[in-house]
């Protein structure tokens, strides 16, 4: 197993990373020091795809400083298909809800620790799911070979999961799938402007795609645009029947139905 991970604060990267007693003792761990040359997480991960000797097949992990792996995910890897992508928590496009949801479930904090909370929603192992979050990618060498699978250097700090994962199955029909183990991630994420634009970039570069995908930090289609007219068009029904028709539980645990939001029906 390679573990590889750019890194700036190492008192967290040993701690949480390469200390972390969870990883098989013949694991490798390759750290980038992004304090002397602040360089791209993708073009750090390009370099070591791009320096790798595929004639020794591994499994690669490409994991945050502040992510910490919780139990032993080794067996799990063994029986995985060598064929798929892997991570722990992801996100598929929902069109009953015309919405996104985030498949697996992960511990997640603040840097220190503080404001612990469960994201995601739980679902078995192997569950599909259009993208994952970057905090932890797991793929295959021999399967990176084999497509020649890089991460797009045009996206600096964000999304470069999301992208590996929408151009291995556009391209190649490769899936993504949840992988059940615990881990936590120290961090909430901090979206700024750089984001967006670079959300703006993966809808252009994938407007023709055939499937639709969506990012765990905004609710904007990737995809199709056709299929983005769709989800806009939903909503807007969608939006128009809750004004029509409600329906919930009240406080007493009665049922309660609203028609205009004139009651109809109370049991």
């Amino acid at each position: 197993m390679q573990i590889i991970s750019v890194v700036r604060d190492f008192e967290m990267y040993h701690r949480l990373v390469k200390e972390n007693k969870f990883y098989p003792k013949e694991a490798t761990f390759i750290a980038f020091d992004n304090n002397k040359e602040n360089i791209t997480i993708p073009k750090r991960y390009n370099s070591f795809l791009d320096s790798y000797d595929y004639s020794k097949e591994d499994w690669f992990v490409f994991c945050h400083e502040d992510w910490e792996l919780k139990e032993d995910f080794s067996l799990l890897l063994q029986e995985a298909d060598k064929n798929s992508l892997y991570g722990p928590i992801g996100t598929a496009f929902n069109w009953n809800g015309v919405t996104k949801r985030a498949l697996g479930q992960i511990e997640n904090s603040h840097r220190d620790g503080s404001g612990l909370m469960i994201v995601g929603n739980y679902c078995p192992s192997l569950t599909d799911v259009g993208t994952f979050d970057c905090q932890c990618l797991i793929v295959h060498s021999s399967l990176v070979q084999k497509h020649h699978l890089r991460f797009d250097e045009k996206l600096t700090w964000d999304l470069y999961v999301e992208d590996f994962c929408i151009n291995a199955r556009e391209n190649f029909a490769v899936s993504s799938k949840i992988l059940n183990f615990k881990c936590q991630h120290y961090s909430f994420g901090n979206v700024q402007d750089r984001f967006y634009q670079q959300y703006a970039y993966l809808q252009e570069k994938y407007k023709e795609a055939k499937n639709h995908y969506i990012s765990s930090c905004f609710e904007e289609l990737i995809g199709n645009q056709k299929a983005k007219k769709k989800v806009i068009l939903l909503k807007k029904l969608s939006k128009l029947l809750s004004l029509i028709y409600q329906k919930k539980i009240t406080k007493k645990g009665e049922t309660l139905i609203k028609v205009f939001k004139i009651p109809v029906y109370k049991k």
